[in-house]
């Protein structure tokens, strides 16, 4: 059988193994919405506080300016969307390409149809 050789890590990126490991339990025992009310879902709201305040402590920011994102587009859609209403005074301009990401391209088309 031929080795498979993957090279669309933009898309996905296999976990390593200790991301993997720290990640079981919450797939497993505790998984819930962290963001819930009912009593159990704080465990996973103590988790996300957690890993929120060791990315900001790696990155050298303050924990309010880390947030999550389900993926890519939500996160290139949400920094778009952020940016234009940011500098709005500044000018009403994105530049950007044909060949760009349709998660970029989508959100300039939204802000587009927004003046």
């Amino acid at each position: 059988m031929k080795k498979l050789i993957y090279l669309d890590n933009a898309a996905t990126t296999q976990v390593s193994e200790e991301v993997l490991n720290e990640m079981l339990p919450f797939f497993r025992q505790t998984y819930s919405n962290p963001s819930a009310v009912y009593s159990f879902a704080g465990e996973g709201k103590k988790a996300v506080d957690r890993a929120r305040k060791q990315a900001a402590e790696l990155i050298g920011a303050n924990v309010e300016e880390i947030y999550f994102t389900g993926g890519g587009s939500e996160s290139d859609n949400w920094a778009l969307k952020a940016a234009a209403e940011a500098y709005c005074s500044k000018g009403k301009h994105i530049i950007t390409s044909k060949i760009e990401h349709h998660a970029i391209l989508h959100t300039c088309e939204y802000l587009e149809k927004q003046g």
